[in-house]
């Protein structure tokens, strides 16, 4: 993994570029401890700093052509750069190094923008073509490697993380109050937002293309359908080869890879693929006394499956672990499962340098039951809603105590952006309505419906399983999920790699039938998945409830953030006061905490932080 940054400014010397370059990549520097590189002309600049995983010795960057007319900086790896190698090399082309990066060098020449079809692997990277004088600025399919961008005043200003681009002194640094509108209900900001106005996220598979006034952007790839064998054995064992194919890929290093393990049917599964190939090297970590400790279930799979592991017990002071978070969050960042993410990744990091992850595998999968559970039962019901009303006058559901099936029943009424709106929200509407207490409230949250329903506009899936895990491939997982992976693992120089999503077997995934992959009744998930790595391991292991990677909110909050709360959201000094209404705020402060997570509490607490950090930036 690495970082990059740079600037395309027609009008300014090389000079004045590289020094704000050079402040840009100063920022990076957890990103890529091994090596830094830059590349400056008049009107252009690149910056990198990298950490070294193939090709150590002759991977630096920037990366370019023969003739050296193309210069390319890239996050992320190519899995499939061997394959493309030999077809460069038959067709004449000379690479100077085997790096995995330069292929899409002597691709582009080749192949020009279409040259992203061929690429396997997670990546951002910006390609300058002197030449033609143009960048060419790429996000891999799911969005595992992050970008930014701001357009302004005839200016270009991109990086791996939005804090590089404000540390440039280039760009309007202004809040953007339908980003912080949607983080409040949410916990995070949803692409193509960033928390400042002038900047925006690369989407997931999309491509912007600058070249003089214009700027053009496209999305170049969805997925395909795939044809899946009528016999549900047969579909296994084809889903079997694609997912060891993507973990052997994925194995690709010059430097020893291990993994995580937390004993769940995801990473479990990877692990067992991977242990085919390679002496597998897996920890976990666990934390004592947080409800959060997987590692004996860790330990049973891990001596099942014959790897090399290590278990780490971790307790934290969670006052100094969110000091410590903030300092690498380039924006909001409300899951409150990034603190024991970057204890795991600290850890990890001294002894690995490349983990595989089980990332990936609920949003492929269908691992989520309750919430694709609503989904296969709004296709299998006709009348969800009067369905769920006659269930609640009938005596096991009328007292309220098994009120889950008529929620679901009742939720499988809602149209797509407002079911995933409803399930995601950390606040209620009339809340945020509270806290945003001016006349736009009403169109931020119709907004909100829109942002939501973005993804289902670029596939046309009809049943509601498939428009659900679309959904979440796109929103949940590339803004939330990967974003507090590779932050997270990122502030410590640590790659992580996600096998699950590999485009052909999330193809392969989305053509099943729904049935395959998440039934109402029963409720069950990852239907095939699980046929798929049964033979691999422990019955307890496949039959085990899920288990998500959280932390006692509400205990940290009563112990150790609430008074944080009361001091810096609700004191003089306030940041929050300039952009939210303080009765709204304390009017949250002030309820119980009860046993729901509130995580709305957390948020605030983490963007009134946030905002002390930025405001000292700016200064």
């Amino acid at each position: 993994m690495c970082g990059i940054a740079g600037i395309i400014a027609p009008d300014l010397p090389a000079v004045d570029l590289e020094n704000a370059v050079l402040k840009m990549r100063g920022s990076l520097r957890h990103r890529g401890p091994d090596d830094e590189g830059l590349f400056a002309a008049d009107g252009v600049a690149l910056g990198h700093t990298r950490l070294s995983i193939i090709d150590i010795e002759g991977g630096h960057q920037p990366l370019s052509n023969e003739d050296e007319t193309i210069q390319l900086v890239i996050n992320g790896e190519i899995y499939n750069y061997k394959s493309l190698q030999q077809e460069l090399s038959s067709r004449g082309h000379h690479l100077r190094t085997q790096s995995d990066g330069e292929v899409i060098v002597h691709l582009y020449e080749d192949e020009g923008e279409t040259c992203l079809e061929k690429l396997e692997g997670m990546f951002a990277f910006a390609l300058w073509d002197d030449r033609n004088k143009k960048l060419l600025l790429a996000r891999d399919r799911f969005g595992i490697k992050p970008l930014y961008a701001a357009v302004a005043d005839g200016m270009v200003c991109f990086a791996s993380e939005l804090i590089s681009i404000i540390r440039s002194g280039l760009i309007k640094t202004e809040v953007d109050p339908q980003a912080l509108y949607a983080y409040m209900a949410f916990s995070y900001v949803p692409g193509p937002l960033s928390i400042l106005k002038d900047i925006r996220k690369v989407q997931p598979a999309e491509k912007i293309k600058v070249q003089g006034d214009s700027v053009q952007s496209d999305i170049y790839w969805t997925p395909g359908k795939v044809c899946i064998p009528r016999k549900k054995s047969q579909a296994a064992e084809e889903l079997n080869e694609r997912l060891e194919e993507s973990v052997r890929s994925h194995l690709i290093s010059d430097v020893p890879v291990a993994a995580f393990l937390s004993g769940g049917v995801d990473s479990s599964g990877i692990v067992a693929m991977a242990q085919k190939h390679v002496e597998l090297e897996t920890f976990c970590v666990s934390f004592p006394h947080t409800g959060v400790d997987e590692a004996p279930i860790a330990r049973q799979v891990a001596h099942h499956l014959g790897s090399r592991h290590r278990e780490v017990s971790i307790e934290f002071d969670p006052v100094a672990l969110i000091n410590d978070v903030i300092n690498f969050m380039d924006e909001p960042f409300g899951d409150s499962s990034a603190l024991p993410t970057f204890a795991l990744c600290r850890e990890a990091r001294k002894v690995a340098k490349v983990v595989l992850s089980g990332d990936g595998g609920d949003e492929v999968f269908g691992g989520y039951t309750g919430r694709y559970r609503v989904a296969a039962l709004k296709a299998a019901l006709p009348a969800p809603g009067i369905i769920a009303h006659g269930l609640r006058l009938l005596p096991p559901w009328r007292s309220g105590r098994r009120r889950s099936l008529p929620e679901m029943l009742d939720m499988a009424t809602l149209s797509d952006e407002e079911r995933y709106i409803f399930e995601r929200q950390i606040t209620s509407a009339s809340d945020r309505a509270a806290l945003f207490r001016h006349n736009k409230a009403f169109e931020f949250e119709q907004n909100l419906k829109v942002i939501a329903k973005q993804p289902l506009s670029k596939v046309n899936y009809k049943h509601p399983v498939h428009r659900a895990l679309w959904m979440d491939l796109l929103t949940s997982l590339a803004d939330d999920m990967l974003v507090k992976v590779d932050r997270m693992s990122m502030a410590h120089g640590l790659e992580v790699r996600v096998p699950f999503l590999d485009h052909r077997l999330v193809e392969f995934a989305l053509s099943m039938p729904p049935a395959w992959l998440v039934s109402p009744l029963p409720m069950e998930g990852k239907r095939l998945l699980r046929k798929v790595v049964a033979p691999y391991l422990p019955d307890n292991i496949l039959n085990r409830p899920k288990q998500g990677f959280v932390v006692p909110l509400n205990d940290w909050l009563k112990n150790f953030f609430i008074s944080m709360f009361d001091s810096f959201c609700l004191g003089q000094s306030s940041c929050l006061a300039g952009l939210l209404d303080q009765r709204a705020i304390l009017k949250l402060r002030n309820r119980s905490l009860g046993n729901v997570p509130r995580q709305d509490l957390y948020a605030l607490v983490i963007l009134e932080l946030w905002l002390r950090r930025f405001r000292m930036m700016q200064n």
